[in-house]
């Protein structure tokens, strides 16, 4: 079964944010001259473009943050908008400079069909042999730098394909910090805070607003929470499935609840050893989490930072 990679629009969808059917995509194709890879051509059946879960990459044994400050994968517009990374050059670089670019070897800009414009000054494209004379049938993924490069647009790594992309995607870094539990119950939201408040001393606080356009749910509850002394953690309780249908975790639909926790010292939150932490989470929600059936459904990737590492466990060596 394919991984429903997106985070599904919690007003639901709409017909802008619908996944394509085969015909628009493949009209998309004509329009551009390229076949999309199959994988692709698969998530814009779910869903047509939008954040994912997992924004950072791990290439070359590192990770970094690849897909941030709101970058998304774009969505499949027919006859509309910028098709390749050339419609995107032509808005601040004249003809002249174009052609220029093509005299040191093989130049086709019209060959890189865009996968996302990023955060603007850099952007990340299907390549289908944009400098090379032989097109390829199935596309690379490049990412390009914009805005500091020297002509124009440089090419920072590429990877062989979209499946290799997708499969290095990790969730770390901005905005990827939160662990989150899976809850079965047969029980309502109420009974499940209920629950909550009698384990801990922190006490649930009711929620109805929609988290700045992430949620739309009729109730949802969060805490501060403190594991110990010094380490608290932010913890939210949702339903999994939005009014609208659509859901928070879509590839988890058998759990019905979801528990958030964001780890924190004062206003920072951790990013790095995630592995380390998860045993602490574990640990302080035992008591709660014993009362129903629960799974990690998303966790942070772990990258082991020893001098980080080594702070927090002279600071937190047991929860109290």
């Amino acid at each position: 079964m394919i991984e429903n990679i997106w985070k599904q629009p919690a007003k639901g969808f709409n017909e802008e944010s619908v996944g394509r059917t085969e015909e628009q995509i493949v009209q998309k194709e004509i329009e551009i001259g390229f076949k999309f890879p199959l994988l692709y051509r698969e998530h814009m059946k779910m869903q047509n473009g939008g954040f994912l879960w997992k924004r950072a990459l791990i290439l070359n044994g590192e990770v970094s943050e690849l897909l941030y400050n709101g970058s998304t994968f774009d969505p499949i517009k027919n006859n509309k908008g910028y098709k390749t990374l050339k419609d995107v050059l032509q808005e601040y670089m004249d003809k002249e400079e174009l052609d220029k670019l093509s005299e040191s070897g093989f130049l086709n800009l019209n060959r890189l069909p865009i996968l996302s414009h990023m955060d603007g000054h850099t952007m990340l494209c299907f390549d289908y042999g944009y400098n090379v004379e032989a097109e390829y049938e199935a596309p690379e993924i490049v990412y390009f730098e914009l805005e500091c490069a020297e002509n124009g647009f440089e090419e920072k790594f590429r990877l062989k394909s979209y499946n290799e992309l997708i499969d290095n995607l990790v969730y770390y870094g901005y905005e990827s910090t939160s662990f989150y539990i899976g809850l079965k119950s047969e029980e309502s939201i109420d009974k499940i805070a209920e629950v909550f408040n009698n384990t801990f001393d922190s006490k649930l606080n009711l929620k109805t607003d929609d988290r700045f356009g992430w949620y739309n749910f009729e109730k949802w509850f969060s805490v501060i929470l403190n594991l110990n002394s010094s380490l608290s953690s932010y913890v939210v309780i949702t339903p999994n499935q939005f009014l609208s249908n659509t859901s928070l975790f879509q590839n988890n639909n058998e759990f019905n609840y979801i528990l958030e926790i964001d780890l924190r010292i004062g206003g920072d939150s951790f990013q790095d050893n995630s592995n380390y932490l998860r045993i602490l989470i574990e640990e302080k929600l035992e008591p709660f989490l014993s009362q129903s059936n629960w799974d990690f459904l998303l966790v942070p990737f772990n990258k082991d930072n020893y001098e980080e590492l080594n702070r927090l466990k002279l600071t937190f060596d047991s929860i109290t």
